[in-house]
């Protein structure tokens, strides 16, 4: 190990990808239009830098779309496409998918066969962001696990009860990679760099980023309740994971006492001091927002995202839903579009 520290041990938290068998390391990345530029900047500067820190050509990346033609990020900057994705050139083994917000209402036909294409000849896949259920979608994970964004991790398992989405903040396995969003793509790219090279270059180009720590697949996505919530208190603390983690049972505010350890007045008089509200309506709140995530990332009915996120109806769902987001439940709807 170099004279550099690092918290894990790599051999234990990642498997190394499959690039191919070339000293230089080819990744494509598919960019879908309305891409998320920040994941884009997450996967590729990292090769860039890794290159000339190294003084070495470790890595070459392109840029791929599925007709040949520029793609729009979401920023509206559009980004020159180096190739089409079947005029790539052979050396290209890795291909990644970049896509952002309502990644199926911008995929088309083509990209999906062009997925199939890839994975039916045994090329690497993978996906950040949105992309990797774009690659599900297309039917090139099957059987196999996948990571994305916690925002949309719960909404996406009940519309894809088959699909064996983990926590992870990136997943790396069978030639198939996943990242969840965020600055998780960054780890995972610098992960690459370690496996594929050494730690001392990745943790340079950490550096180069001024990223004080290189995290692991098995890091939580999320930042720790108590900071979230900027509260030291347990019993706070506890009661509100109950409610993260009971988003369709509906547990009454009574039972969340209970297995928080306090009483229903004084778990009252907390969220008053500390957040400012009742439980009640703090849980309400969480519930709703998952409802709106079932709504956009879905074809589930108002009905069965009602029932979904514990509520008696799916009247009931649509009056409070009004209440709080200005619009119906019904017309609160992301597109989805089938291959």
């Amino acid at each position: 190990m170099d004279s550099k520290q690092c918290d894990y041990n790599l051999s234990d938290n990642f498997l190394p990808p499959k690039f191919g068998d070339s000293d230089t390391i080819h990744i494509a990345f598919i960019l879908v239009d309305q891409f998320s530029l920040f994941a884009l900047a997450c996967i590729s500067e990292p090769l860039r830098v890794a290159n000339r820190l190294s003084g070495q050509h470790l890595f070459e990346f392109s840029f791929v779309t599925d007709t040949g033609k520029p793609a729009t990020a979401s920023n509206g900057m559009a980004i020159d496409a180096d190739y089409r994705i079947d005029t790539c050139p052979d050396a290209y083994q890795t291909f990644i998918v970049v896509s952002g917000f309502d990644p199926y209402e911008h995929a088309s036909h083509e990209l999906y066969a062009e997925l199939r294409r890839l994975a039916a000849n045994g090329y690497s896949l993978g996906g950040v962001d949105t992309g990797a259920q774009l690659l599900i979608k297309a039917g090139v994970m099957s059987g196999q696990r996948t990571t994305m964004h916690w925002e949309a991790a719960s909404s996406f398992k009940e519309g894809h009860p088959t699909v064996q989405v983990v926590p992870e903040r990136f997943l790396i396995e069978d030639n198939r990679i996943s990242s969840s969003g965020g600055l998780s793509s960054l780890d995972m790219m610098l992960n690459i760099i370690w496996a594929s090279h050494s730690y001392e270059l990745a943790a340079d180009v950490a550096e180069q980023f001024m990223y004080h720590r290189i995290l692991g697949a098995n890091e939580s996505q999320r930042m720790k309740l108590r900071n979230r919530l900027m509260t030291t208190n347990r019993k706070l603390i506890k009661a509100v994971s109950l409610m993260e983690d009971n988003l369709t049972s509906n547990l009454s505010i009574r039972e969340i006492a209970e297995k928080a350890l306090v009483s229903q007045r004084e778990l009252e008089r907390l969220f008053a001091k500390e957040l400012n509200t009742t439980p009640k309506k703090y849980y309400r709140k969480l519930r709703l927002e998952h409802a709106r995530q079932l709504l956009h990332q879905t074809e589930l009915s108002v009905l069965e995202v009602s029932l979904a996120c514990g509520f008696s109806s799916a009247a009931y769902l649509s009056a409070i839903y009004k209440d709080e987001f200005g619009i119906q439940p019904s017309k609160d709807r992301g597109l989805l579009h089938t291959p």
